[in-house]
């Protein structure tokens, strides 16, 4: 996505590589981070940051070929995702990462049957059957920041957990 992540990630001397759906959502990466950048075509259209270490790759991320990446971060597109596509999106990933890759993912936890995503809510036991080498680092309640339509819903508590490869000083 757009996220300043990818900036705050490049900046730490990483070799940041995003996807992104929308090309409006790309382009306005570039111009709030004031970064100028390169597009080239292929099969998805790739924009690369000039002067950082920023590629953006357009498009559906499930057709995204020809990357192998040495981590990956996901903090709002597992979540983002239907029942149905994540067990898909999980095996993408999986075939972009080396096999040492590092992992850094957060997700949601709360009662569906109150209220319903997106974002939707991740148990344990899905994760670790996606990425079964990962373990929770973290889980605090998120209350406060759940989206206006999960507290209208009467959600009364959501749960962020972050998830990491064991031994990741990330």
């Amino acid at each position: 996505g757009k996220t300043v992540d990818l900036a705050w990630l490049a900046a730490q001397g990483n070799n940041v590589v995003g996807v992104e759906l929308s090309q409006l959502a790309v382009e306005a990466f570039f111009t709030e981070q004031q970064l100028d950048f390169t597009v080239s075509d292929g099969a998805l259209q790739r924009y690369d940051a000039v002067g950082v270490d920023i590629t953006i790759y357009c498009g559906d991320f499930m057709q995204l070929e020809g990357v192998r990446c040495d981590a990956h971060y996901d903090r709002g597109a597992l979540v983002a995702l239907t029942a149905e596509l994540r067990p898909d999106y999980a095996a993408k990933v999986r075939s972009l990462l080396a096999d040492d890759a590092e992992q850094l993912v957060i997700t949601l936890g709360y009662d569906q049957s109150v209220a319903n995503g997106p974002p939707f809510s991740i148990s344990e036991e899905e994760i670790l059957g996606y990425w079964p080498g990962l373990e929770r680092v973290d889980h605090y309640d998120d209350t406060p920041n759940a989206p206006p339509k999960f507290l209208d819903a009467g959600l009364t508590e959501v749960f962020e957990s972050v998830w990491r490869t064991p031994g990741d000083s990330t």
